[in-house]
């Protein structure tokens, strides 16, 4: 029998969804003796040295922080107005952390994953500044790609001799740490192009390459250690996005196009909630920077080579304003600035129809307006519902907010005051599920609720699970005008394709929503002069909601319509900014051959195989292909490139008319690489 606890939770609490997550881990995983967590922390003014004196200084808390090897002398002393380490550390010290008065210089915190036992290397030496640099001739730009399942030794990833490799640096974060390598990671191993080539020279025979002996040697696909193997498949997402960013026939493009990849390990990619990626992300991005600071053009060693970063990821919460951590931190991580030239591409996101955002305006005190979140049943995965409130200098008394879970009791309300929160309680008094109100500090500034529930399944312990079916979701109007709106997401939560079940992605299940059209067809946008909370506007992935990435959605190249899926904007405006820093993607790209040959080809998990994958995953890449050529040409390729990129080619598109700017961008750009049987690039 479920019930309700009405606790008082602490009022400076600032993620209650890392709280929650810290609390379940103790319930659901009794065994786990005090884990090593990965984080990522929003530094105010504070310098790493500042943290590790600070956490060293208290007996509470002395050996609570592992900083990884990745963060070398300089970065450690840098005291910068934000920045944004990822660092391990024990619950003890992310509770300390995530309290609003820490005195550790913490301003905003987001919870990774346990660190399995034995993956993380706490004697691995800090990444010198002292490796050997990278001689490479004028017009040379680096593609990076982070991803995951990424066959790294496609011939499309080799030179005309091919024993020898574009990918100049590999790290595969899920991998058995090797000491004997020349690269010192945190966790994984990570391979530099020398021994890359050196184990194609080993395990090549006649001309061909013994693939499944090389990725066993690389860890990559290593069957005595447990888990899941992306790479073994035919069809491998990682390999797939970086054979378009940077898939070139051997001898085409061998020295002007070095590759930088960064696996992120599978059991994170597998939650696509995003929460646990987003530390590992932080760790991706410092071991790309340091690698790419490894080239130089001979005979100008002041001036650095240009990169280009795909990240083809996307999550769908979040606040949506561009003042999220993980979006910060990419703008900050990855900011242009001279000498170095970096630009980004990320996916507008695939949520344009799964139901997962809705906007509330209210007329008058007192309406209620109510929300079906549909949880599925079988759902290996915790869901999670955003309530972002808006912008007020005195958030108290704008909502309350009460929650029905399916064949539960309703909720007492909760208010828009620091610690007013509820726990639903199984029949064990286990928590299954939480309701809890939170402020979010500078630069978001906004009121959030979060819904929280756990998996509907478990393999291991029943009493554990929340009920599958529909959880009603009330929010009352107290103060709000119709200028105010409330912004509600469903966090992002369903199973990747290829993958083994585990999330089912839950989502709205109002009567109002309109899917299909009078002809069956999956309605693209809202209809006009809805009324229903429940919209396929304002869906742009979490992650693409920063100011300097450039953002592609998807499009069907024989109709020249959005794929149905691709995400839309606008997004929401920042604290005391009067319009959003962008109303959408920048531009779209191909996802799909034609509505039946669903998405684009791309290189296969093994040299010489080619397969189809689609999503507005597979439009970004084309983007960082395109801005790489832009780069080597000393052109501009930041977002206000592609998105004139855009605006030029979509002329080429007629019928149909351009699409509407909020799904679209500057227009739709004519396709950068074919692959197919014939392997041109």
């Amino acid at each position: 029998m479920l019930r309700w606890h009405n606790e008082k939770k602490p009022e400076d609490i600032v993620n209650p969804i890392a709280d929650f997550r810290l609390t379940l881990a103790t319930q659901l995983k009794p065994g786990l003796k005090d884990p090593w967590w990965s984080v990522l922390f929003e530094l105010e003014d504070t310098s790493l040295d500042d943290l590790i004196r600070a956490v060293d200084a208290r007996e509470d808390l002395k050996g609570s922080l592992f900083v990884p090897s990745l963060y070398g002398k300089e970065d450690r002393e840098a005291t910068p107005r934000l920045q944004y380490p990822t660092v391990y550390a024990k619950e003890v010290l992310i509770r300390e952390a995530n309290d609003r008065n820490n005195e550790l210089g913490v301003n905003r915190i987001v919870l990774g994953t346990i660190a399995p036992p034995g993956v993380i290397d706490f004697g691995a030496e800090t990444l010198a500044a002292g490796l050997p640099e990278i001689e490479v001739p004028d017009g040379t730009v680096v593609t990076a790609v982070i991803d995951n399942g990424i066959a790294f030794a496609h011939e499309l990833f080799r030179t005309s001799q091919l024993d020898k490799s574009r990918v100049a640096a590999c790290w595969i974060m899920d991998a058995p740490p090797d000491p004997a390598l020349a690269l010192a990671v945190p966790q994984g191993r990570a391979l530099t192009g020398g021994e890359i080539d050196g184990m194609l020279a080993t395990n090549m025979m006649a001309g061909l390459l013994d693939e499944d002996r090389f990725y066993r040697d690389a860890g990559l696909i290593d069957y005595a250690v447990p888990g899941f193997k992306p790479a073994a498949l035919r069809v491998s997402h990682g390999t797939h996005v970086m054979g378009i960013a940077a898939g070139y026939v051997p001898g085409q493009i061998d020295e002007t196009r070095p590759i930088v990849c960064v696996q992120l390990p599978t059991e994170v990619t597998m939650d696509v909630t995003g929460a646990d990626l987003s530390p590992l992300l932080g760790l991706a991005i410092q071991f790309i920077k340091k690698q790419v600071r490894r080239f130089r053009f001979p005979g100008d060693p002041g001036r650095r080579v240009p990169l280009v970063v795909n990240f083809s990821y996307g999550n769908f919460a979040g606040p949506h304003d561009g003042t999220g951590v993980v979006e910060r931190m990419i703008d900050k991580k990855l900011r242009p600035n001279a000498p170095y030239e970096r630009q980004v591409t990320l996916p507008a996101g695939n949520g344009n129809l799964a139901r997962a955002h809705a906007e509330i305006r209210f007329r008058n005190e007192g309406d209620v307006a109510e929300l079906d979140w549909r949880i599925q049943p079988d759902d290996l995965s915790a869901s999670y519902v955003e309530i972002w409130l808006p912008y007020r200098d005195n958030p108290a008394d704008m909502v309350e907010v009460r929650v029905t879970p399916a064949g539960g009791p309703r909720s007492d309300p909760v208010v828009t005051s620091p610690g007013s929160a509820h726990d639903l309680l199984s029949g064990q008094n286990s928590i299954v599920g939480r309701l809890w109100y939170a402020f979010q500090p500078h630069p978001t500034r906004r009121g959030l609720v979060t819904v929280s529930a756990l998996p509907t399944y478990s393999h291991d312990d029943p009493a554990t699970v929340a009920p599958a079916g529909v959880w009603k979701i009330e929010i009352k109007n107290r103060s709000l005008t119709e200028t105010e709106p409330v912004r509600v997401w469903i966090r992002r939560d369903e199973t990747l394709p290829g993958f083994p079940h585990f999330g089912r992605q839950s989502y709205f299940d109002n009567d109002c929503y309109v899917r299909f059209d009078a002809f069956g067809a999956p309605l693209p946008t809202d209809p006009p002069g809805s009324t229903c909370p429940v919209k396929r506007s304002a869906t742009l992935s979490g992650f693409a909601c920063g100011e300097r990435p450039s953002v592609l959605a998807g499009f069907v190249e024989a109709t020249g319509e959005l794929a149905d899926y691709s995400a839309a904007g606008p997004i929401t405006a920042a604290f005391n900014e009067v319009n959003p820093n962008r109303t959408g993607p920048d531009a779209a790209a191909v996802s799909d051959d034609t509505p039946v040959l669903r998405g684009v080809l791309s290189a296969g998990s093994r040299s010489g195989s080619f397969v189809a994958l689609n999503g507005t995953s597979v439009a970004a890449p084309q983007a960082a292909r395109w801005i790489a050529g832009r780069l080597a040409a000393g052109q501009s390729g930041d977002r206000v490139a592609v998105n004139a990129w855009g605006a030029a080619e979509d002329g080429n598109f007629v019928p149909p008319p351009k699409p509407a700017l909020p799904r679209v961008g500057g227009g739709r750009t004519l396709r950068v690489v074919r692959f197919g049987p014939d392997r041109k690039a």
